[in-house]
């Protein structure tokens, strides 16, 4: 935690916004989703997939909710933490002039982690649904989704904090 960064109130920006509230309607749509499939799941569920896809552990079906209240959860936290920007550890040096720019970017930023840290764990829910029914979508590319993508993000943030700097 970085105490020495200004503590500069910054307004959220339309972006930050945006993926706030795509990050609820996908959430949202995930438990409307497995609570309107959870009659239709058998008792027993797989909760855990290999690299190529393949269920390997199993749990009962009350299990479906596991990730949308760890996705809940996740997306609570860093909504939070998204709002006090000044606690980042962030790659440039904050002054009083470059705050309201940089804290900007890193609010977005966090707002963009949070909507993606949503959609992973919302298609490991929907996945885990049509895996009771024999559809196999998790695996190897997930895996890297789930690595690539938010490196990306952090990546191309740090870019433009960097330019803003």
């Amino acid at each position: 935690m970085n105490l020495s960064n200004p503590k500069v109130k910054v307004p959220a920006t339309k972006w930050e916004l945006l993926f706030h509230f795509l990050s609820l309607v996908v959430m949202l749509s995930t438990i409307v989703y497995a609570i309107y499939q959870y009659e239709s799941l058998p008792d027993r569920i797989p909760t855990y997939f290999n690299a190529q896809g393949e269920a390997d552990g199993w749990g009962s079906k009350s299990s479906i909710f596991i990730l949308p209240v760890i996705t809940a959860l996740t997306f609570i936290l860093l909504y939070f933490l998204t709002k006090a920007p000044h606690i980042f550890n962030l790659p440039v040096t904050i002054t009083e002039d470059n705050a309201p720019r940089i804290y900007s970017l890193a609010r977005t930023m966090m707002a963009v982690f949070n909507f993606e840290i949503v959609l992973i764990l919302s298609y490991a829910t929907w996945s885990t649904i049509q895996a009771t029914r024999g559809e196999s979508t998790l695996g190897v590319g997930f895996i890297l989704f789930t690595i690539f993508v938010p490196l990306i993000t952090m990546i191309l943030f740090i870019i433009k904090m960097n330019r803003s700097g």
